[in-house]
């Protein structure tokens, strides 16, 4: 029981050490483990939605489907949305939802990588209205929910959410839009 409450100890302040020195991939890197799904739950059938495709475009290269966007329940987590890799996607309290572009560029964009598309997405759960997207500065389009810009985070196997209140600035998005405030590694403010 003591090694156990060592462990922890030892990563609670390794990750902490990471968060004061701002070392973003430190940070997420050393993130507390979270929650694996195999096959994540997804909201009943007469609560699911899916927009239709637009047919293909000139803009849509052949054989690559837009991206998929589902809401699901998680047994820890809550409310989610997964793209159709299964990735847990996230928001990022630096993006403004009423501006057209992302605050996360350069490297950040590495560790956090921005969920773009070619078509327009395609959604279950989740109302279609609330999905657009914003064109980041190298041209590719970023899916956005409620206005914001989504990412998922570069090391996380799909079902995890790894990064979850990274720096309390990265959140698991629930389908509304909203940020989901379960599983943190500490009090957000």
């Amino acid at each position: 029981m003591l090694v156990v409450v060592a462990a922890l100890v030892v990563g609670a302040a390794m990750w902490w050490q990471a968060v004061d020195s701002g070392d973003q991939a430190a940070l997420t890197a050393g993130a507390p483990v979270t929650e694996a799904l195999p096959s994540p739950r997804t909201p009943q059938p007469s609560t699911t939605r899916r927009t239709s495709a637009p047919p293909a475009s000139s803009e849509t290269p052949v054989g690559e489907p837009p991206t998929e966007l589902t809401a699901v329940s998680m047994s820890k987590m809550g409310q989610a949305v997964l793209d159709g890799e299964g990735a847990v996607l996230f928001r990022y309290e630096h993006d403004n939802p009423h501006k057209a572009k992302s605050a996360c560029l350069g490297e950040c964009a590495v560790v956090w990588i921005p969920v773009t598309t070619t078509g327009t997405p395609s959604v279950t759960g989740i109302d279609p209205a609330l999905v657009g997207t914003v064109k980041r500065p190298e041209g590719a389009k970023q899916v956005t929910l409620a206005g914001w810009p989504l990412y998922k985070f570069a090391n996380a196997r799909p079902g995890e959410w790894t990064g979850q209140g990274t720096d309390h600035v990265w959140f698991v998005i629930k389908p509304d839009g909203q940020r989901n405030l379960n599983c943190l590694p500490a009090p957000v403010q």
